[in-house]
């Protein structure tokens, strides 16, 4: 009796890749949501990631119009810390952002800082600030993201 036969793009590379706590909710959370194995959530991030640096890639350096590509969302669900409900904001309504050209392209970081937010659930005031960033143009680089109470 013989074996399986060899598929044609068999999947014999691996990599271990190390999450932290944050990290580990996250991917969790979206294999639970979208019933996604978590190796195809990674597999779809690397195709999504490769296909933005490839666009980067080909960008001609000497154009007179600035590349239009779509940037990283700044939708995000901000939990109040009061109560713990969740708010849905978008940072891209009020924030200030600048760029920095490197290897791939513009690092881009935007910067926010809203003292005056109003929970959906309680009604209670709290301040959310920071920053998120985007790296190449339309690829999640970093996010730090604080959300403070206001006395």
């Amino acid at each position: 009796m013989r074996g399986r036969p060899k598929l044609e793009d068999s999947r014999d590379k691996q990599y271990r890749v190390r999450l932290n706590g944050e990290e580990d909710k996250m991917l969790s959370y979206a294999s639970e949501v979208t019933g996604k194995q978590k190796s195809d959530i990674f597999r779809q991030a690397l195709v999504d990631y490769y296909n933005k640096v490839k666009i980067n890639e080909y960008v001609p350096e000497d154009e007179d119009y600035e590349w239009e590509m779509d940037h990283l969302s700044l939708k995000r669900i901000i939990e109040c810390p009061y109560c713990g409900a969740g708010n849905p904001m978008d940072f891209a309504d009020e924030c200030d952002s600048w760029s920095e050209e490197r290897q791939m392209g513009s690092e881009i970081t935007y910067n926010f800082d809203w003292e005056e937010c109003e929970c959906n659930s309680c009604g209670k005031n709290f301040r959310v600030h920071g920053y998120i960033c985007e790296y190449p143009v339309g690829a999640y680089n970093y996010e730090d993201i604080k959300v403070e109470p206001n006395e």
